[in-house]
């Protein structure tokens, strides 16, 4: 087969080499493995027909990163698969330092033999593009019509030099300069290089040594430019005869790399510096081939670990195809972000200690050079979720007082009010008295009531007509026709039961210092509106004080009535203050309230 791809598998556990071979070859049918045993064994085993290498790192006599380190002497370009049990990241970052291809850590499973099969195919799929590159490059690079590409040819032994035109070019130096490849070295190239030049042609000049460099000069007018110089030896009876090679300006490509290369960083700064968890993985066959610091916390797995997975192990097994139907239908086709997942289903990662996390995503669908990805943002909710359910169990135990309470107080007060109709006796006042504190109780368990629950309302916000529900609250709260003064006619957008608290315990607050002789004004501000009385006023120092809880300086007060008012307020949104009213009295002011149109 014309893309058959031959591997040499490096492992001293035979048992183990002959698994995997076998199912490699199940993977992918152009698949042809030949194993040694021990890195020596690699090495004899080694020619030019083998196509990626999979090697242990524990071998007796020679281990992984030694045998990596030999293959690279003659072999700088081959895919090279460190595939071992030792998992550190130290052995990984050594293994890519030595130039390893890639590093896969064993597992349990056949699925660490798929994902080995994957890595396998693109390097050497890359491995042989990269190689026909080359060889299309090595032909382009030998046509001397292309202007930025130079030729020269030096006789060791005439100690003579010629240039092409394009050479001179480079150089920065006029055709009538003469060349001298040891005074040309000191005078154009970076001081930096220049060992590295001097070295590769004495390297070609004594030992016949071919060399591909890439290095820096400085031209006749002082410009840095990147070269790529390449010279090809020719020897007669062991003396070099000449040196044929070429020279090109890279500084753009150079350039452009460096480009690459810092937004590259710039890119893994910025994922790095991400709050929430980043993955990205290919969408064809979804391994995760980029991800962040975040990440690693959220899962407890080092980069190395993450990077190689397939996006579905992120997740409870158990739901990966309920997942899946979630990323399919809010995920997009055109990339975009439709919802943020995790609002409509409970989505979660599992950890390294098989713990499950609760998280939020955002996804999308991104193509980058012909490739599609999905790129996930991944929140961690637990705190949030923790928050949620214990203000489910407050509000649980806050039903369940209110009602103990409700149905408690209630009917040892019921019995109490009607045992009361039944005694006869000449102290009426005492009687009435009676009565009295039994009707404030029953005031009391009202406010308590409707202090726990003054939030829960089936009712939506919608246009209320102020004069109305306030002289519908009036009515309710025993204030006179004659004693309300509603001086606009302004509609705004409240909750109406909300509103009808509010009113009824600032009537009632206004009667309880005020008495039922007091008057009472509704009236409009530019962003609200005020409720004021001539009462006895609030004092300066107790105004920000008369909205605790059971804060009251009358004695038939509750001490809810005016907080309940400000929790109405703040539930719609608005700010509430006490000042003095223009009688002397209590003014109440309602301020960020949305107005209808008249």
């Amino acid at each position: 087969m014309g893309d058959a791809i031959r591997i040499l598998h490096v492992d001293d556990d035979p048992d183990f080499a002959d698994v995997t071979a076998e199912f490699l070859q199940r993977g992918d049918d152009r698949f042809t493995i030949e194993t040694a045993l021990g890195g020596a064994d690699g090495l004899a085993r080694l020619t030019p027909a083998v196509d990626c290498i999979i090697s242990d790192y524990e071998m007796p006599g020679m281990d992984g990163l030694e045998f990596l380190e030999a293959v690279r002497e003659d072999h700088p370009d081959l895919p090279f698969i460190l595939f071992t049990g030792k998992g550190s990241e130290e052995v990984a970052s050594e293994a890519l330092t030595l130039g390893a291809t890639d590093y896969l850590q064993k597992a349990t499973g056949t699925d660490q033999y798929e994902l080995l099969a994957n890595r396998v195919s693109r390097a050497v799929a890359q491995f042989r593009a990269e190689r026909e590159l080359e060889r299309k490059n090595v032909l382009l690079e030998k046509t001397q019509d292309l202007a930025d590409v130079g030729a020269w040819e030096y006789d060791p032994r005439a100690d003579a030099a010629y240039f092409t035109d394009q050479v001179y070019e480079i150089y920065g130096v006029d055709t009538d300069y003469k060349p001298d490849p040891e005074q040309d070295i000191e005078r154009f190239y970076h001081p930096d290089d220049r060992e590295t030049v001097r070295d590769a042609v004495a390297g070609a000049l004594e030992d016949g040594e071919p060399y591909d460099i890439e290095v820096r000069i400085i031209a006749a007018d002082g410009t840095e430019k990147w070269v790529r110089t390449r010279a090809d030896p020719q020897f007669e009876n062991g003396t070099c005869k000449r040196v044929r090679g070429t020279i090109r300006d890279i500084t753009e490509r150079k350039e452009r790399e460096q480009n690459i290369a810092q937004t590259k960083e710039w890119y893994q700064t910025l994922l790095d510096g991400a709050p929430d968890a980043v993955f990205v993985a290919d969408a064809d066959s979804g391994e995760i081939r980029e991800t962040n610091q975040a990440a690693t916390r959220l899962l407890g797995r080092s980069r190395e670990e993450i990077v190689g997975l397939d996006q579905t192990a992120l997740h409870p097994p158990e739901k990966a195809g309920e997942y899946a139907d979630v990323f399919s239908e809010h995920v997009g086709a055109d990339g975009g972000r439709d919802e943020t997942l995790g609002e409509q289903v409970e989505l979660a990662v599992v950890d390294t200690d098989g713990e499950q996390i609760p998280v939020e995503i955002n996804a999308q669908t991104v193509e980058i050079d012909g490739e599609e990805y999905n790129q996930g943002y991944f929140r961690d909710i637990s705190a949030r979720k923790e928050r949620e359910r214990e203000l489910r169990r407050q509000n649980d135990r806050l039903d369940e007082f209110v009602t103990v309470v409700s149905h408690d107080l209630r009917n040892p007060l019921r019995t109490l009010s009607a045992s009361l109709d039944l005694i006869e006796t000449d102290d009426e006042e005492s009687l009435e008295r009676c009565h009295d504190t039994v009707a404030r109780m029953e005031r009391l368990i009202d406010n308590l009531v409707n202090l726990a629950r003054h939030g829960e309302t089936d009712s939506e916000p919608a246009p209320v007509r102020l004069p109305d529900l306030a002289r519908a609250s009036a009515r309710t709260t025993g204030v006179s026709a004659d004693a309300l003064s509603v001086t606009t006619d302004a509609t705004i957008v409240a909750e109406e039961s909300r509103l009808r608290h509010l009113f009824e315990n600032l009537f009632a607050n206004a009667i309880s210092h005020g008495g039922q002789d007091v008057s009472i004004t509704v009236g409009r501000l530019d962003d609200g509106f005020y409720v004021a009385d001539d009462g006895s006023g609030i004092p300066v120092a107790e105004r920000d004080r008369v909205f605790r809880v059971g804060y009251s300086t009358s004695g038939e007060g509750t001490g809810f009535g005016l907080n309940i008012v400000k929790q109405v307020a703040e539930a719609h949104g608005w700010s509430i203050r006490a000042t003095a009213s223009a009688e002397g009295g209590a003014r109440f002011e309602i301020t960020g309230v949305e107005f209808t149109a008249d």
